[in-house]
């Protein structure tokens, strides 16, 4: 079994100054790109997901966890695994090569999930035998990853912010890695942003957080990197800053900011939650939120990366007979998350 623990942490200084374009395109190929298709080399096709699971801790008390955690009495071991069970029977359900999970608690909840899932599994080649875990020291949770492909190339960056007026909250970083497939490989960038509680101050987290990512990003475009970002950036898709235009027209893009000491610059990114012509592809959101669907779970690609076949996953039973995600709620055990799994196929 390979188990990488990563803990490297990597100070990033953003100053302000003028935006440039870093160069890259990404999305599903339009008409005439496809035309093309045959002088392109053989792409490698790999299902990827990301999904929020809820705060999920683990029953040993470190001190880190939410109040909620803490309070609850009746919180014990035997209650962890069985939602450990119903964690893994979800993955397994879903099946996908690669999957993100935000909101884990440590690296042994990650040893847990591996060896339920490969006790499901008695196909080598379908068992996820790459894994790892991030997150910042004296954070509540973190980020973790499994995958059948092979993982390199690993690195957190967070951030050290010292220009505001107030103080920076703790925040998640962004993890980067590689996948690899037959010679093959594309990047992803794993996010987990600030939640909405506080309004407009959280809202300047954010920002910082899209410019440490985007930062990433136009690093790898430059070297014509096939690109994908993931995770809860708890923004809808309609508050990030449109695409600028592109060749095909399509207005299903999005910009990342980033700032360094190279100065302000921005890159476009493909959303699969959006049609070409600008219109929000499904129905069903990812998060439901006082009676209304929010996309701020999200898979987006860059560079030489495609998306296909997307989709918010709302099938029973983490989700109810109206495709609404079925909360975690500690006081009885039942549930599985407040977040729905978005999944995609890759191509690269």
């Amino acid at each position: 079994m390979k188990i990488l623990y990563i803990m490297l942490i990597c100070m990033v200084f953003l100053i302000s100054g003028l935006f440039e374009s870093c160069s890259g395109s990404a999305g599903i190929k339009s008409q005439a790109e496809k035309a093309d298709v045959s002088t392109e080399e053989v792409r490698q096709n790999i299902t990827f997901a990301s999904w929020n699971v809820q705060t999920f801790f683990d029953a040993r008390t470190t001190g880190t966890e939410y109040d909620d955690f803490k309070k609850a009495g009746n919180w014990s071991k035997d209650k962890y695994l069985v939602r450990l069970g119903r964690l893994c029977d979800v993955l397994t359900s879903l099946n996908p090569d690669v999957i993100v999970l935000e909101e884990i608690e440590n690296a042994e909840v990650v040893q847990d999930i591996v060896n339920q899932l490969a006790g499901k599994n008695w196909n080598r080649s379908k068992r996820w035998e790459y894994a790892f875990f991030a997150k910042e020291n004296g954070s509540a949770i973190g980020c973790a990853v499994f995958s059948r492909y092979r993982i390199s190339d690993i690195s957190v960056h967070s951030m050290d912010i010292r220009c505001q007026q107030i103080a920076q909250p703790q925040c998640r970083p962004v993890i980067q890695f590689s996948v690899e497939s037959k010679g093959r490989h594309f990047w992803v960038l794993a996010n987990h942003w600030k939640s909405k509680l506080g309004a407009d101050e959280s809202r300047i987290w954010r920002q910082w957080q899209e410019s440490v990512a985007g930062d990433r990003l136009c690093r790898l475009l430059a070297k014509s990197e096939a690109v994908i970002l993931c995770g809860d950036f708890n923004q809808d898709i309609g508050e990030f800053c449109p695409g600028i235009s592109g060749d095909s027209g399509s207005k299903a893009k999005v910009l990342f900011r980033s700032g360094g000491a190279g100065g302000r610059k921005v890159s476009e990114v493909y959303s699969p939650w959006l049609t070409q012509g600008g219109a929000l592809s499904t129905k069903t959101g990812s998060y439901y939120y006082q009676g209304e669907w929010e996309r701020i779970d999200h898979i987006f690609a860059a560079g030489s990366a495609r998306i296909a076949a997307f989709a918010p996953r709302s099938e029973e039973p983490w989700a109810d007979t109206e495709g609404r995600p079925i909360a975690y709620r500690i006081y009885n055990g039942e549930g599985y998350s407040d977040h729905l799994p978005v999944m995609c196929t890759v191509t690269f």
